[in-house]
């Protein structure tokens, strides 16, 4: 197996054939030589060879990349379908696709529905507001205001990397600052970006670059691409990402909207285990069906409507306008293909999530509580458990395992009264990699520190990683690094010779590594 020099994780090795998603039926591309880390966490994401990822702290799924035109609830056996079942498949994936959508965007909705729908999202909130093993508030906390600061520090294999990101959300400002060391070679470098300009300056450049993405622009950047890349569509992308709240918001209220298309129905209780006993749960239903994912697809391009700029550049570069999109998911959705989502709640919580296809099987979600409710959880197709977390904790000792088909996955143990930490993936490919360090609450955020990795690989090539270290401390408050762009180069409006003596710089400057 081979470890990225900077960063300390695996670099995947080919592509293993696509697993199943067991709460969608889709399959997913999974990397084949061992975990990634995340680097505002330390926990290992979308790493599994045998089913869906779950993050083994929260017990909660990670997002992965659906590979296109398999169906729901129905695992093929063989790599090709009757056609004759294809539009059943394919729509019946839409519709379970947009089945979970709901899931978790009732968690973003209060006071939509009528009296179930209110009960359901405050029994999700409560649900996985508990589910974190750590403190981690302060990149949550204060969302609509949010300011942080983010130091990362690592160094394995004589290199060194250091940055500070800072956010400021109200003032819709971020900067990344840091410094990157090989051997004797250093690099000081400064990225800014408010809601107009974006600016960068590292030492060795003749001096610092900007480029405004809200003025018109005649220089020859344009002309030099080819056309490939055009000032408009540069403008569009960081016109969205420095002022997104305008789509988000729009989002959001398309959310509400579709939500309420929704119609909850009470149906019987059924007992479910929660904390070690059977309890009985009361049970709500909505169904969603060709007519109900038309209308909340509806919702979503009414809201996009107001972003014409972004849904010109999407379009453009897919070939595909936002109404053929639409259209294509909507006919290949059949007037059969229908979800039932069931939701089981005891003592404000969620017990289950059923969702049932018409004339498929079955997907259990089932939340068994421990300490906190996804402390222990299943996710159960038909009669098999595709996926499970067992956590206990004793004496101050936190441990979950992960398990994709009975097969162990990942483990978490966490010391509370230590802070000692460990995070370990395994699989029958790759073989397995632990990550040690140690977790501390601090004064406004954490410090999360790694300093020993240990990986047993089956790999032909394994490359030992030496003097490795970790370090990620997050803390509220943003310190804003700016760049001087008085003297700066102007990448929209520069000329051919000063893009060709900046491109030189930049050469000239790697070629130092």
């Amino acid at each position: 197996m081979k470890f990225d020099p900077m960063t300390g994780q695996p670099i995947p090795e080919g592509n293993e054939q696509p697993k199943f998603d067991p709460a969608t039926g889709k399959p997913v591309q999974q990397p084949q030589n061992g975990p990634s880390f995340d680097p505002m966490t330390g926990q290992p994401v979308n790493n599994t060879q045998n089913g869906p990822s779950f993050d083994p702290m929260t017990g909660q799924p990670v997002n992965q990349t659906p590979y296109q035109g398999q169906s729901f609830g129905n695992v093929p056996n063989t790599p090709q379908e009757p056609k004759k079942k294809t539009a059943l498949y394919l729509g019946i994936g839409a519709v379970a696709l947009v089945a979970l959508l709901v899931i978790l965007l009732v968690v973003k909705v209060a006071g939509m529905f009528g009296s179930p729908s209110t009960k359901i999202e405050k029994a999700l909130i409560n649900t996985f507001k508990e589910s974190s093993v750590m403190d981690t508030s302060v990149l949550t906390e204060s969302a609509d205001d949010l300011q942080v600061d983010v130091e990362f520090s690592g160094k394995a294999d004589g290199v060194n990397v250091d940055a500070n990101i800072n956010y400021a959300k109200t003032k819709k400002e971020m900067s990344l600052t840091g410094d990157i060391g090989v051997s004797v070679v250093s690099m000081d470098f400064n990225f800014y970006m408010n809601q107009s300009k974006v600016c960068f300056d590292m030492n060795g450049l003749s001096s610092p670059i900007y480029y405004d993405f809200t003025k018109e622009k005649d220089g020859d950047l344009e002309d030099l691409l080819d056309g490939a890349v055009t000032f408009d569509q540069i403008d569009t992308v960081l016109k969205t990402l420095a002022d997104s709240d305008s789509l988000v918001s729009d989002i959001k209220k398309a959310n509400s909207k579709a939500l309420a298309t929704l119609e909850f129905e009470k149906v019987d209780s059924e007992k479910f285990e929660v904390n070690g006993k059977d309890v009985k749960c009361s049970g709500y239903v909505t169904t969603l069906d060709k007519d109900a994912v038309e209308a909340i697809l509806e919702e979503y391009k009414t809201a996009l409507d107001n972003h014409e700029e972004i849904v010109e550049l999407v379009e453009e570069l897919s070939g595909t306008d936002l109404e053929d999109m639409i259209e294509q998911i909507t006919d290949d959705i059949t007037d059969e293909a229908e979800v039932d989502i069931t939701f089981y709640l005891y003592k404000n919580q969620i017990a289950a999530i059923i969702l049932e296809e018409k004339g498929g099987d079955e997907i259990e979600i089932l939340f068994e509580g421990g300490s906190f409710p996804t402390q222990n959880m299943k996710v159960k197709s038909g009669k098999e458990t595709v996926y499970e977390v067992k956590g206990e904790e004793e004496d101050g000792v936190i441990t979950q395992e992960v398990y994709q088909y009975g097969e162990k996955t990942s483990k978490m143990e966490y010391d509370k009264n230590s802070g000692e930490i460990s995070l370990t993936y395994s699989d029958d490919y790759s073989g397995s990699l632990t990550i040690s360090g140690t977790y501390e609450k601090t004064k406004g955020g954490f410090t999360l520190e790694f300093d020993d990795i240990e990986y047993d690989t089956y790999s032909y090539y394994a490359s030992d990683l030496e003097d490795f270290k970790l370090t990620i401390a997050v803390t509220k408050g943003a310190n804003i690094e700016k760049v001087d762009t008085e003297d700066a180069l102007d990448l929209g409006n520069a000329d051919e010779d000063e893009l060709m003596e900046f491109a030189e710089d930049v050469a000239s400057l790697f070629g130092g590594f």
